[in-house]
């Protein structure tokens, strides 16, 4: 019983599926040969990143920003990055060098390169009503 409560709690934390076999018999006695049954696969969920959302400032509360990816302190070994998110359709997305207007949709998504160590992602959000907020998120690349 403690071994299946393990063995559950393991898969629960994996990111991958685990494959648990099944015990054979151990009945020495036994006219029929043990032979394994067929393998369990216990499924598990991906972990999903927290977003970052951030109200904006101003009194109206018409302008946020709800970023998804990269988490902020994520350390990759891959040299870019997708900065993904929402905000208000019409908003106007600065990626550090990138210019990006949010469509209908809500969504806004770029690939930023990275340099070997820390980098800062700085993403500003701002509207036609001259509202403006940022996020400032750190990634480092470690090949």
């Amino acid at each position: 019983m403690v071994i299946s409560a393990l063995i559950l709690l393991l898969a629960a934390c994996s990111p991958t599926p685990i494959v648990v076999p099944s015990a054979p018999s151990t009945n020495s006695n036994s006219p029929i040969p043990a032979t394994p049954l067929p393998q369990e696969v216990i499924p598990t969920t991906d972990i999903q990143p927290t977003p970052t959302v951030i109200n904006a400032p101003d009194t109206s509360g018409t302008l946020w920003l709800q970023i998804l990816l990269p988490q902020d302190e994520a350390v990759v070994n891959i040299p870019q990055v997708d900065v993904m998110g929402s905000a208000p359709a019409g908003a106007v997305i600065t990626v550090n060098d990138d210019i990006l207007i949010v469509g209908n949709d809500q969504q806004f998504k770029t690939t930023i390169s990275l340099d070997e160590g820390p980098n800062l992602i700085e993403i500003i959000a701002s509207d036609d009503k001259g509202n403006e907020m940022s996020i400032l998120l750190t990634v480092t690349y470690e090949p």
